[in-house]
């Protein structure tokens, strides 16, 4: 009797643990936050064209694709960007993302000259959805108005405020273009966001209208 009463009490101790551990292990999962997409990094600023600009004092101003069209995408398969020594002018395009025959023209939010390109991406497009404000710059430009020669550019608290809407615009926008098939998981994700790579999962013509909408506010 003492034999099987010391088992079970080891057993019972056993399970307890497992309980505890799994708890443990909830609540650490609870407890980290969900990264949001329209955090902007400090020193960024973003266009109404969904490009972002930093000033770099080795090569200029940095641009690259934000966040938004990052997450719209999920994966880039072709980066064209412009040549170096090429003038450049706001609200022309600048460079453009390609994935599956389908492809968005990014206008500029500056005037300048690019004066140096992001050498991964020929081997790496995909750097450009994968880490937008990072490794997957597009060119450097320098400026040849004071202000960049565009309007329209956001910075600090104002990025994110406008950022965040950019999100939840979009999603209405699936709402309206993705078929009845794909419509819940598109638009339904974890959190309220779009699905990772959304807009990959449509047609050609919802590109255009995504271009239309979203890189083209005048």
């Amino acid at each position: 009797m003492v034999a099987l009463f010391v088992a079970l009490m080891f057993v019972s101790l056993v399970l307890v643990d497992l309980v505890v551990q799994k708890l443990e292990a909830r609540r650490a999962v609870v407890s980290v936050p969900a990264a949001l997409p329209w955090i902007v990094p400090r020193g960024f600023q973003l266009s109404e064209g969904h490009t972002w600009s930093h000033p770099d004092s080795s090569v200029g101003v940095r641009v690259g694709a934000d966040a938004l069209l990052a997450h719209a995408l999920g994966s880039v398969e072709r980066v064209v960007a412009p040549k170096l020594g090429e003038l450049v002018r706001a609200g022309q395009p600048l460079f453009r993302l390609e994935y599956r025959g389908c492809s968005l023209e990014v206008p500029s939010s500056i005037t300048g000259h690019v004066v140096a390109l992001n050498p991964s991406l020929e081997q790496s497009p995909d750097l450009v959805a994968k880490d937008p404000y990072g490794s997957g710059w597009i060119c450097a430009v320098t400026p040849t108005q004071p202000d960049g020669g565009s309007e329209g550019i956001r910075a600090g608290e104002k990025a994110v405020v406008w950022l965040e809407e950019e999100f939840h615009r979009f999603r209405e926008f699936l709402a309206l273009h993705a078929p009845p098939d794909l419509a819940v998981s598109v638009t339904y994700a974890d959190g309220g966001l779009p699905a990772l790579g959304s807009l990959n999962q449509l047609s050609r013509g919802a590109w255009q209208a995504f271009a239309a909408e979203f890189l083209n506010p005048q």
